[in-house]
C-alpha cells in the first residue's frame, strides 16, 4: 500500500488494507487512525489528520500522466485524424 513519513515528526504513515492509517512514531509507539485521523487503536492517540487524509483519501488520476498519455496518443494518430 501507500507509505509516507511526516516530515517534521519523522512519523511513518501506512495505508493498511482495510483503509485505516497505521502510524509508528519515531520513538516506536504505533496508533491506527481513520482517514481523517481519528484514533481507532494502539498506544500513540495523536496523528496529523490532513496526512492521514493524503494518504488514506480518495486517489485522484494523476493530471501529469493522462497529459502525457494523451500526447503519446495524439502522436500517434496519423497526420490527417489530429484536431487543428
Amino acid at each position: 500500500m501507500r507509505t509516507i513519513q511526516h516530515p517534521l515528526s519523522g512519523a511513518t504513515y501506512d495505508l493498511q488494507e482495510d483503509r485505516t492509517v497505521r502510524v509508528r512514531a519515531v520513538d516506536g509507539r504505533v496508533g491506527v487512525f481513520d482517514v481523517h485521523g481519528v484514533w481507532c487503536s494502539g498506544e500513540l492517540k495523536q496523528a496529523d489528520p490532513h496526512l492521514c487524509l493524503w494518504i488514506g483519501g480518495k486517489e485522484l488520476p494523476n493530471r501529469f500522466q493522462q497529459a502525457a498519455d494523451a500526447l503519446s496518443h495524439d502522436a500517434a494518430l496519423p497526420q490527417e485524424e489530429q484536431a487543428p
